[in-house]
């Protein structure tokens, strides 16, 4: 299941105290649905939660039975269910229009006399993404999206989330008007406003797994570069004792200068800590630095 399927879910298990809470849910479903006319009224889902909460909705805010078809598809293994909810009753549709105060041409901007109480416009968003809206699996990305079917009610919407603080960004897609925020700090706001607590909570734990995964690759990625430094000095270093020998000066070198030489082609992966104490008596990792240095040196003038 997806993480929109489950956000979609856990929203549909809060039901709505006040009759004007439920009325604003119900207005954000119809408005964000297919087809929201004075002649018909049709919503299609894959949401089964959804379609009976707009069905329950419908029934208890204005007494309407609304039809509801269920349908299936099948492709390949998998088999998906299409839920679609009508109200086709002009004495229904009648009612419901009359009472949201839509005129005829349903163009206009949305009825904000319809939020009665503090929490309606929660009631009324969370309403519009129940039937609107999609979610990206945090893990993957972070993007909610609001897809409308009616220009003037997406600028209107986007108008009163502004309002609240959110400031979405607006983009064609096709036939659609889709309001969409990627911030992830922005997302968990609108969830936790429409009262999707869960899904923030899950964005903001899939942020810092990024974050922690994140900073240890860094760490990885650093450690391979030093490792990769330290090789490439070492490399050099032994080098620089293999001319010495070739060029028959290493015997004349002074004895702790050719214990650490010694030691170094020994111990081509050792680090000068490592190497420090392998020396009979150890020595400082800056006193191995330093005779290292030497031989260095010693082989830039043969």
């Amino acid at each position: 299941m997806s993480f929109s399927m489950d956000t979609k879910n856990d929203l549909c298990a809060l039901a709505a105290k006040k009759l004007c809470c439920k009325r604003a849910q119900l207005y954000g479903m119809l408005i964000s649905g297919n087809v929201f006319s004075p002649e018909r009224i049709r919503l299609i889902t894959e949401n089964e939660r959804v379609s009976q909460t707009i069905v329950r909705l419908l029934r208890e805010v204005y007494g309407v039975r609304a039809e509801l078809r269920i349908s299936e598809k099948t492709a390949g293994e998998t088999k998906k269910s299409s839920y679609k909810i009508s109200v086709s009753s002009s004495g229904d549709l009648s009612r419901i229009f009359m009472d949201c105060n839509i005129p005829k041409d349903c163009t206009l901007s949305i009825n904000p006399s319809l939020f009665c109480c503090e929490e309606c416009f929660k009631h009324f968003m969370r309403g519009c993404f129940l039937t609107a809206g999609m979610l990206t699996d945090p893990m993957t990305g972070y993007r909610m999206e609001l897809i409308f079917e009616n220009k003037a009610h997406c600028d209107s919407i986007a108008e009163l989330l502004s309002a609240y603080g959110f400031s979405p960004k607006y983009s064609k897609r096709r036939s659609s008007e889709v309001l969409y925020i990627k911030e992830s700090g922005n997302i968990e706001d609108f969830l936790t406003f429409i009262g999707a607590s869960q899904a923030a909570l899950t964005i903001m734990n899939a942020k810092i797994y990024k974050d922690i995964r994140s900073a240890q690759n860094r760490l990885a990625n650093c450690d391979t570069a030093n490792i990769s430094k330290m090789t490439d000095r070492a490399q050099k270093q032994i080098k620089a004792i293999r001319v010495l020998q070739q060029d028959g000066k290493f015997d004349a070198l002074p004895e702790e200068l050719k214990q650490t030489a010694l030691l170094r082609i020994e111990n081509p992966e050792a680090s000068l800590t490592d190497l420090a104490g392998m020396h009979l008596p150890p020595i400082t990792k800056s006193g191995v630095n330093h005779r290292l240095t030497k031989l260095m040196e010693a082989s830039e003038k043969h």
